[in-house]
């Protein structure tokens, strides 16, 4: 369990381990050409790799912890929010795989409560951080989604 969170951290932060060489000669690598991270994304990274950390530790400690369920803090979204303004606000940025997999990654101070079953932040006595975390996943979907067709017209119209 402690591996798989770890190669999970590490992808998180941009780590891949090298593709299994093929009989073809075209390894992973070389069939999906994607773009470098820029400065905002690699921060965002950064923000929900370390808001994961804080989750593990939450798991083990939750009393030290408590701080990241808050309800009136939302602090798990922050790197969400941060990621839908840099796309609100960046139209240029495009949506592609390198942005999609950084907004997924956003999720990620989410997921050792789920993973580890911990769930009493969001189903206990006050339901707000489930609320937040569904409005996040929408909110996720919606710039994705929104992204994806502005590219697409983007490619069809002629400059």
């Amino acid at each position: 369990m402690i591996r798989f969170l770890l190669n999970c951290l590490l992808w998180g932060l941009g780590y891949r381990p090298r593709a299994a060489e093929t009989s073809s000669g075209f390894g992973a690598d070389q069939l999906v050409p994607t773009r470098e991270r820029n400065g905002f994304e690699a921060a965002v990274r950064l923000l929900s790799s370390l808001l994961f950390l804080a989750a593990v530790f939450a798991q083990f400690l939750p009393s030290e912890f408590g701080f990241l369920t808050e309800p009136r803090l939302h602090l798990l979204a922050l790197a969400s929010a941060a990621w839908g303004l840099q796309m609100i606000l960046r139209p240029s940025v495009p949506m592609d795989g390198t942005a999609i997999s950084t907004a997924l990654w956003s999720f990620a101070g989410y997921f050792p409560f789920f993973l580890l079953g911990d769930l009493s932040p969001f189903f206990d006595k006050d339901p707000t951080n489930l609320y937040t975390l569904l409005w996040q996943g929408g909110t996720v979907a919606t710039l994705v989604a929104i992204g994806l067709f502005r590219d697409i017209r983007r490619e069809i119209s002629p400059e």
